[in-house]
């Protein structure tokens, strides 16, 4: 064995091999991994908001709409309609005044008065005189 370990083998002591290595290190990949983790940061709060906002859209499209129906119905009758807010909402489909599209959400119609009618939406607090 001559004194050399079997599982070493000599290289010339003139001669150094570099190795080439494809792809990335560690310290790059990590970088990487940070900048992507702070974009989704700044991107996921704003995602959020849209969303509300879009509830928000609408809600008040809805309340613009059962709120025109009400008033069609108030002069086809002259009275708006009876009961509970969910029994007005269906009287008004019943109607033809309003399509079931507009029901999706939960909304409060209070209305003392037909010159004075109020129409709130349950998930974005919007509000809604006539």
């Amino acid at each position: 064995m001559d004194g050399e370990h079997p599982y070493v083998k000599a290289v010339g002591a003139t001669r150094v091999k570099r190795v080439e290595r494809n792809g990335f290190s560690l310290l790059e990949l990590m970088v990487a991994v940070v900048i992507v983790a702070i974009m989704i940061s700044l991107i996921t709060p704003q995602l959020m908001n849209a969303s509300t906002k879009a509830q928000d859209t609408a809600c008040q499209g809805n309340i613009r709409t059962i709120s025109a129906a009400l008033a069609e119905y108030n002069l086809l009758h002259q009275a708006l309609p009876t009961g509970s807010s969910a029994e007005q909402l269906q009287t008004l489909v019943s109607e033809q005044l309003l399509s079931n599209d507009a029901l999706s959400g939960a909304y409060n119609i209070v209305d003392p008065s037909p010159d004075n009618i109020s129409v709130t939406c349950a998930s974005g607090g919007s509000q809604s005189g006539s």
